[in-house]
């Protein structure tokens, strides 16, 4: 339909109307049982989706009215002020990630995809859309399940689910990895992630340490754990991404000397919702681009606030954040 989306789960009930305000919505979907959002959140269109006419509507197709520069969808996130700030992602962003996503992880018809992220986190994107776009079965772990371990390993193994995504703190206990024999690609990310782990996840299937800030679409960079690797890396760019590691004065960073990392490429939001002065602040002109980049309109660079080092064989390791920044509430 061309319009763009924004999800809301039980926040505070301040939260949500300042999303809900922020991003001018014309449009508030819901469902009776949910509790989100209700008649008091501004003074926009409620649709309730188990309402009985809504259930009869034509299902054909809409035309395509989208263009790849138009905004797909904004997650909030934390802000520094104290109020969350809306990351706004078009259409190529999304698109470059999911169909990496999808031949990366070689997803087709056959693929069972776990869909365990939260809809307000934006590693639900790829979960959701490479499933569609692949023909692939999505599983979607309930809220309760999603909070235990030993719940997620038996949703694992009991929907046989091939592709999963997963925080690293889920797999540092003492549950068995050799009782999923279906599951031939993991994904972690979003945190550290231990060597020792790696080792042990990696027999039989496919290991991915995978780093990426909301604002470069979920992820910008990874790493394929290979059996006798000595570091934790975040790996190299992905597809039509471009990384940079640069000091203060914008200087590249030499092999082994930390810096701060700039993400290039295709994956870029196109800023921050209603926040000018902060877009400015951390998407910068990229002076590197070549007139390759200026042609694809990889102009601009985000600073990511994240120290890293190129390691001699070509891929990053993670060093910290240059804030000492925390998340809360994504």
């Amino acid at each position: 339909a061309g319009g763009a989306y924004v999800l809301l789960i039980k926040y505070p009930d301040d939260r949500i109307r300042y999303i809900v305000e922020d991003t001018n919505c014309s449009l508030l979907l819901t469902q009776p049982l949910s509790g989100t959002v209700t008649t008091n959140h501004a003074n926009n269109k409620l649709i309730t989706l188990d309402d009985k006419p809504y259930q009869y509507q034509d299902k054909t197709n809409l035309p395509v009215h989208s263009q790849s520069t138009d905004l797909a969808y904004v997650i909030y996130t934390s802000g520094t002020t104290g109020l969350p700030k809306g990351v706004a992602m078009q259409h190529i962003s999304v698109n470059n990630f999911v169909f990496i996503q999808k031949n990366r992880l070689i997803i087709d018809s056959t693929s069972i995809i776990l869909q365990y992220a939260s809809i307000i986190f934006d590693a639900s994107v790829w979960e959701i859309f490479s499933a569609l776009i692949s023909g692939a079965q999505l599983n979607i772990i309930s809220e309760h399940d999603r909070k235990d371990h030993k719940c997620i390993i038996n949703y694992l193994a009991c929907n046989k689910i091939t592709i999963a995504t997963v925080p690293p703190a889920l797999l540092i206990t003492e549950l068995d990895y050799q009782d999923l024999p279906d599951l031939k690609a993991l994904e972690v990310g979003g945190e550290s992630c231990d060597l020792r782990v790696m080792e042990q996840w990696s027999r039989g299937r496919r290991f991915i340490n995978a780093y990426g800030p909301t604002e470069s679409t979920v992820c910008a960079t990874a790493h394929e754990y290979q059996e006798g690797d000595l570091n934790t890396t975040i790996g190299k760019p992905l597809p039509n991404i471009k990384v940079y590691i640069l000091d203060e004065c914008y200087v590249p960073m030499s092999i082994g000397v930390v810096g701060e990392l700039y993400i290039g490429g295709a994956g870029l939001a196109r800023g921050y919702l209603n926040q000018p002065e902060l877009t400015k602040e951390r998407f910068i002109p990229n002076t590197f681009a070549t007139d390759a980049d200026k042609a694809k309109g990889y102009t601009r660079l985000y600073k990511t606030g994240d120290l890293v080092r190129w390691l001699p064989d070509g891929n990053l390791e993670y060093i910290g954040r240059n804030d000492f920044q925390v998340k809360i509430r994504g």
